[in-house]
């Protein structure tokens, strides 16, 4: 319920990998960590370099049937995942008192992995509320129906929580925004393209109705479905949630609640969901807002029964039985992603683990057991290295002043940095987990979250916190923070390794340290200032150039189409695609300052920048289903990993002199739509 703005290193949802081997020799071990055997040779670098360095484990390679996409990451998180199964088990077999961290890891790891126990219950942990939302029997009570609701982290009609002001960022404030929808987004219920994926939603709606013994089930898909299509209406359009300015708009309470009466009475609903009444509200899409009066005006009651029954049965169907479990994967998993099979449910379990608060205990359990301080430490000496090649260019920058250079510059050296882990821990000894109740476990540490969220309204934010855990193979920029992190889960093989050569350590964790830099600096991460507040630091003709270079930038984007119909879209990852190309340009520099750069050695033919770009290609690696990549071009702020290797690098100059690419070839934009920002 929390709202966060956090710009992420894309990943992939589930992962598999290579044990990490240590070579004597550290040349030995880089020339094994820039994949000989996975080049292409028979493709020249001048025409698709994605495919040059990755064309032969591309052939050889299958998606996992339990997979939508395969790549590095995914390598990456399977190693993580074997260790962290071993751990969860060692909990369950050595729980210790109630509420250690053990006992709690243990417990909801045996409550989950009981799908016997889950069977034997069924869907009757749900039906006492499902029963409550059946009697209804008037559109005047849902205040206490949403609230109760919202108290389990179930966004329906719109969604509610606490978060860092953007205006003044030492202080937590109420948000208001759009709810949560059944599909992806709002272009799910409307684009021609998508109409297969709405008839399969609303058969797995009425199937999954009838599993809970709703009658009428089919008449009911029908009718949420007209209610979800009117609710999605005025929602943002992904690219459109990126941008500050359309999704801040401060209220007075008072104000907002007039604007809601006589439809929804907001001080009713605050005072049953255990929350203060704010002075006032950051209302995120005003226009939703008014569709949302209507839409309670001009719908009929078993249209919201249909709804307000479907929003609880969906949060749940993968936390009850396993014939529920099963054709909630056949829609999500199957339909919108092309998987096969599901996961193991231990997998499943680190992966629901992972998303929940108590993922951060999972995390302390990873780094007490595998994670090395030395690679903490090597990691912020890159982070300095990159930190001082990004301060020197933004000081030759050619088309910005020294207005704006100067505040550019005092933001790029007070961003923070988190690297590895919290060195404050979350206390969760007052959570009651208990290994025969999965439901109600899962239902009380949602409860939890949201009442320790609804507690820090009007308290200082806690700038101590992580907001991933530590196990995650993952990176962020917090533009309100202004702070990059890194957790353990990241700093390993094939990302990082302290006997990896230079030029595969900055080809990899060195860029992904630049994209998050450049966070600080992309479309919506420049309008943040120093001190993180949404504050303008720009002349005006310094953001029009700006501008113009974003969009230059967006033209190469804009002719990647995977599929037909189905192309990336620049504005929805304009900011990923500047971050990819500001990382990649720092992390060469950075590079180039070294000694390995400067001795010009070359290894098996390849020369120390020809290196360093194949270890960067190889990084993004990856293999989609189907349905799994019309899925991220619709929803994903982040470029497919083919062109995140060769959108950046056709605008990227030092590439082209490294692997001699010609003008006029695939790999070289044209020198006028070469984009060099930062």
């Amino acid at each position: 319920m929390k709202n966060k703005i956090i710009y992420a290193l894309a990943i992939s949802t589930a992962f598999v990998s290579c044990k990490q081997t240590k070579m004597n020799s550290s040349k030995t071990q880089a020339l094994q960590s820039i994949d000989l055997k996975a080049l292409d040779t028979t493709i020249q670098p001048a025409d698709d370099f994605f495919l040059f360095a990755n064309g032969i484990w591309i052939a050889n390679t299958e998606i996992p049937a339990s997979e939508s996409r395969w790549g590095s990451f995914n390598e990456l998180e399977k190693q993580n995942n074997d260790k962290l199964t071993d751990i969860l088990k060692n909990a369950a077999d050595n729980q210790g008192p109630t509420g250690s961290q053990n006992q709690i890891l243990g417990a909801y790891y045996t409550s989950f992995t009981n799908m016997e126990l889950r069977n034997s219950l069924g869907t009757s942990p749900l039906q006492e509320d499902l029963a409550k939302i059946q009697s209804l029997t008037s559109k005047e009570a849902l205040e206490e129906l949403v609230a109760n609701l919202h108290r389990d982290g179930i966004s329906v009609l719109f969604s509610f929580g606490i978060g860092q002001d953007l205006k003044n960022v030492d202080n937590n404030v109420a948000y208001i925004g759009q709810a949560s929808l059944g599909l992806p987004n709002r272009d799910y219920y409307y684009e021609a393209n998508k109409q297969e994926i709405r008839t399969a939603y609303i058969s797995f709606i009425s199937k999954a109705l009838q599993i809970c013994q709703i009658e009428n089930a089919e008449q009911m898909a029908s009718e949420l479905m007209d209610f979800e299509l009117a609710l999605a209406n005025k929602m943002y359009k992904p690219a459109e949630q990126r941008q500050p300015e359309k999704t801040y708009n401060p209220q007075s309470f008072s104000a907002f609640k007039r604007s809601m009466q006589p439809h929804f009475d907001m001080e009713q609903y605050l005072a049953l969901l255990g929350a203060r009444i704010p002075d006032t509200l950051i209302v995120g899409n005003p226009s939703y807002f008014e569709n949302i009066n209507s839409l309670i005006q001009n719908s009929s009651l078993a249209q919201i029964i249909a709804y307000f029954t479907w929003s609880l049965i969906n949060h749940y169907a993968s936390h009850l039985n396993e014939e529920l479990d099963v054709l909630n994967f056949s829609f999500y998993g199957g339909v919108l992603s092309g998987k096969q099979a599901q996961s193991s449910i231990e997998k499943r379990c680190i992966d629901e683990l992972t998303d929940l608060p108590i993922g951060e205990l999972l995390g302390k359990t990873f780094v007490d057991a595998h994670f090395s301080k030395a690679a903490q430490n090597r990691v912020n000496e890159m982070v300095d290295n990159l930190l001082f090649v990004y301060r020197e260019r933004l000081q030759q920058l050619d088309w910005m002043s020294d207005a704006t250079k100067k505040e550019a510059i005092g933001k790029l050296d007070a961003i923070g940095r988190k690297l590895g882990f919290p060195y404050k821990w979350e206390d969760f000894s007052s959570l009651r987990m208990r290994a025969d109740r999965y439901f109600w476990n899962y239902r009380e540490i949602m409860r939890y979250s949201v009442v320790k969220n609804l507690a820090e309204y009007g308290q200082p934010v806690d700038k101590a916190k992580w907001s991933m855990p530590a196990h995650m193979v993952n990176a962020y920029y917090h533009p309100l923070l202004n702070e990059i992190a890194f957790p353990a889960g990241i700093m390993q093989a094939p990302f990082f390794d302290e006997n990896y050569e230079d030029a595969v350590n900055y080809g990899r964790i060195g860029m992904v340290i630049g994209h998050e830099f450049t966070h600080g600096f992309d479309d919506m991460g420049s309008k943040f200032a120093a001190d993180g507040s949404f504050t303008n630091w720009w002349t005006e003709e310094d953001r029009m150039l700006f501008e113009e270079k974003t969009k230059l930038l967006g033209t190469t984007f804009s002719g990647f189409c995977p599929m037909e119909n189905h192309c990336v879209n620049p504005e929805l990852t304009m900011g990923e695609n500047i971050a990819d190309l500001g990382g990649l340009t720092m992390a060469y520099h950075a590079y180039a300052s070294t000694a390995e750069f400067k001795s010009g050695e070359i290894v098996n033919g390849y020369t120390p920048a020809q290196r360093f770009f194949i270890a960067y290609a190889q990084l993004w690696k990856i293999k989609y289903t189907d349905a799994e990549m019309k899925k991220r071009l619709a929803t994903d702020p982040h470029s497919p990993g083919m062109y995140r290797v060769n959108g950046p690098l056709k605008n990227c100059p030092e590439f082209f002199e490294a692997f001699e690419i010609p003008e006029g070839r695939e790999m070289r934009n044209d020198v006028k739509k070469v984009a060099r920002i930062w």
